[in-house]
């Protein structure tokens, strides 16, 4: 079941586990390399800080790397993919007064190994931002780095919504495995996670899981068979994958909220030692590796309209 269901999600991608990853996170030279500008450099600050995620499942292996505080962008959790299961996952937004500024990893790459980001992430507006090493750099006091973003005008920025603990310990994770600065790992440990708590919600979970999950499985198993050698779907598939979820939210505000409570904002804090030793046990099954499918393509159905995308000067 497992191999059918990662060959339905990821196709004929290798299926590198999180110990696999973790042993080739190490990046090829030190921060920056000999061909530095002609390479590109690509912001992480999401799911892809994790070596699990960027290395394992998205096969991409950084040139160099640097941690770096970008302090025109903040971490929003506002992009909306399942309810009860999932309800948001990582974006960033333009800061302003009081927010956080945001802090991540800047991997080194080649163009060929940007391309496949750009198609495994699913559709992301790119956007150019300054980044400051954290660690200075001989010669380099700022640089521009390209990262990824879903406009605030296709967010659910009207609802309060928070990620699961899975896809928080995942970005805990790999804020650890890169020693990003305690400040910030409290940080994120102070987003706090959704959680089915009371008898409804779970069995809001429970239908959501049987009903909605099959559905998806179907679609990205529809999308790897009619893509092209590059990995790129027909407007189509975009178009019906982009119904699915609306309908999902759709059916959510309308009908599941009433019956099973609330399906994305029921806020539940630990320390950061309990969430990650909590999350760590959530993570690595099928459904684990479905979730990150439903991370890529809930991103795709909301930057589908390119024409309104974003630019670094908007910033």
């Amino acid at each position: 079941m497992t191999t059918f269901v990662h060959r339905a999600l990821y196709g004929r991608r290798a299926n590198i586990t999180k110990e696999d990853a973790a042993q080739i996170a190490k990046p090829a030279t030190t921060f920056p390399s000999p061909n530095f500008k002609e390479n590109i450099k690509y912001l992480a600050y999401g799911s892809n800080l994790s070596a699990e995620t960027f290395l394992g499942r998205r096969g991409i292996k950084p040139l160099s790397q640097v941690n770096v505080r970008v302090p025109s962008l903040t971490l929003s959790f506002d992009l909306a993919a399942v309810p009860y299961k999932e309800p948001r996952f990582a974006n960033v937004a333009p800061r302003e007064n009081g927010d956080q500024e945001l802090v991540g990893v800047v991997y080194e790459v080649t163009p060929k190994d940007y391309s496949t980001i750009l198609l495994t992430e699913g559709g992301y507006n790119v956007i150019d931002v300054a980044c400051i090493p954290l660690t200075p750099v001989e010669g380099i006091d700022s640089f521009l780095s390209k990262t990824l973003i879903v406009p605030t005008s296709r967010t659910r920025t009207k609802h309060d919504g928070l990620p699961s603990l899975r896809y928080l310990t995942l970005i805990m994770n790999g804020a650890k495995e890169h020693e990003l600065p305690e400040y910030y790992q409290e940080y994120l440990a102070s987003t706090g996670y959704y959680n089915a708590s009371t008898w409804r919600q779970r069995l809001g979970t429970i239908f959501v899981t049987t009903s909605m999950l099959p559905l998806v499985i179907f679609l990205f198993a529809l999308r790897n068979v009619v893509s092209d050698k590059n990995g790129r779907a027909p407007e189509w598939v975009t178009v019906l994958q982009q119904y699915v979820f609306q309908g999902i939210w759709m059916a959510y505000d309308t009908i599941w909220k009433r019956l099973y409570g609330d399906g994305e904002s029921d806020r539940h804090e630990v320390d950061r030692e309990s969430l990650l030793k909590l999350g760590q046990a959530t993570a690595g099954s099928e459904t684990d590796t479905l979730l990150v499918e439903v991370e890529e393509s809930a991103a795709s159905d909301y930057a589908a309209d390119r024409r309104n995308a974003w630019t670094s000067t908007q910033l």
